[in-house]
């Protein structure tokens, strides 16, 4: 909305400024082409000139007519002398013009200015062909008003019609998405007035669709997933019922126990995904030493049949990350790589392409390229983990962790093991601290 606010007054101030100084450039041009003397002009020009000649003709010794004959061959201002008594006037106009002052008088010849010459009695009349000139200011003002405030108009009308189709586009894109059409996604664009609430509205939209995807993945899980423990559990409390000997009771409980521990550990696994919900989780951020933290974390930890190794790097490795949802990351990853490896497991500290990676190496059949999208994905097991314990859920939690932590996951062949190598890539800073050789432990 800040960029849509500041927009609009942008350009608003700039149509101001520019149409008022364009059409007063364009005003200043007109009268330009138009400095010719007005009739208001001439008419001002011609009372101060009637009025020296009515002191200058006001004269018995000057050759009135003389002048006058003269005065009219060089002149479209025709002069003439009349006698007091034949100027006859209204009462209103009289006592004006016996003061002294000048008369304009107008007819369809045109208009005739007028002065008393007290001394002979006569008036002086100059006739003119000026005609009362059309008040045309007023209309070029309107001219003016109507043009500024129509180039405004025009160009407010060019600058919210992107705004416009952003809006229709965005209220097609709301009503598509309200009746089912989970696809729906606004294209942003950099120069979109409204390009937060679009980047907004996609991410609600990718909300709302993770949710409903969630929400069918844990019921396909219930009804899936569940039926064969309550089948077993419903088969052993008959079994129970039934029988008399108390070896078999003892071994249906055994059995019973079992069931339940799966059913638990489905149960705790589907919470523990459904929970890895990135608008419900505050992340606690920790600037942490990647080689320590590993050590601190796995050494001395026992795992059975399996040679467990850490080969450190070189120089300290610092991330910012969440050490509780880090430790979820490789606990997960390891827990896979006992699962599927053979007797070795190897956990290696790299700097690659400028980032800090995390490789967790095993022995096993590794998981073929086209099963590294699949496996991802909750209850999606590969080829080889058939007949083997486990719910396909862990590769799911640690790429659900890695897409909202800036950790993602990556799978591939282990170049040393041959069997399978889970990656995760950090942004990293490398000092020069070098650690000592036997900082490499096997666990």
């Amino acid at each position: 909305m800040k960029k849509l606010m500041t927009s609009l007054v942008l350009v608003v101030l700039v149509a101001i400024a520019s149409l008022g100084w364009s059409i007063s450039e364009f005003a200043s041009l007109l009268d330009h082409d138009n400095d010719t003397q007005t009739p208001a002009t001439h008419l001002a020009a011609l009372k101060l000139l009637g009025g020296t000649l009515a002191q200058t003709l006001d004269n018995d010794s000057v050759n009135n007519q003389g002048f006058i004959a003269s005065w009219n061959q060089l002149n479209s201002e025709q002069l003439s002398l009349a006698s007091e008594a034949d100027f006859v006037l209204p009462s209103a106009l009289k006592t004006a013009f016996y003061a002294g002052e000048s008369l304009l008088l107008e007819s369809d010849d045109g208009i005739s200015l007028h002065y008393l010459l007290p001394k002979t009695g006569q008036v002086l009349n100059i006739n003119t062909d000026i005609v009362t000139p059309t008040d045309v200011s007023f209309d070029l003002n309107k001219l003016y008003t109507m043009l500024f405030y129509g180039g405004v108009v025009l160009i407010l009308l060019v600058w919210v019609s992107p705004l416009i189709r952003q809006l229709v586009n965005l209220s097609k894109a709301t009503q598509a998405f309200g009746m089912g059409e989970l696809q729906q996604r606004i294209p942003v664009r950099k120069t979109s007035y409204i390009g937060t609430i679009e980047s907004e509205f996609n991410r609600m939209a990718d909300r709302i669709q993770q949710l409903i995807d969630d929400n069918k993945l844990l019921s396909r899980a219930v009804s899936h997933d569940l039926k064969t423990p309550i089948a077993r559990l419903r088969f052993g409390i008959e079994a129970l019922e039934e029988t008399q000997s108390e070896q078999l009771r003892v071994k249906y409980f055994q059995r019973l126990n079992r069931d339940l521990d799966t059913m638990e550990d489905l149960v705790m696994t589907l919470l523990s995904y459904a929970r890895l919900d990135e608008a419900n989780i505050q992340p606690d951020w920790q600037p942490i030493e990647l080689n320590a933290w590993l050590l601190e974390k796995y050494q001395g930890q026992v795992y059975p049949d399996f040679s467990v190794e850490l080969v450190p790097y070189p120089t300290a490795l610092k991330i910012k990350t969440d050490p509780k949802y880090l430790s979820m990351q490789v606990n997960n990853l390891l827990n896979n790589a006992l699962r599927f490896g053979k007797a070795k497991i190897r956990l290696t500290l790299a700097v690659e392409e400028g980032a800090t990676w995390l490789h967790v190496d095993d022995d096993g059949p590794g998981i073929d390229e086209l099963e590294s999208a699949q496996v991802i994905k909750p209850f999606v097991r590969g080829q080889h983990s058939r007949g083997n314990s486990g719910h396909g859920m862990g590769l799911a939690i640690v790429d659900r962790i890695g897409c909202w932590m800036n950790a993602p996951l990556r799978i591939g062949r282990s170049p040393d093991l041959g069997g399978a190598r889970m990656s995760l890539k950090f942004k990293a800073e490398v000092s020069d601290w070098r650690f000592r050789p036997e900082f490499k432990a096997e666990f």
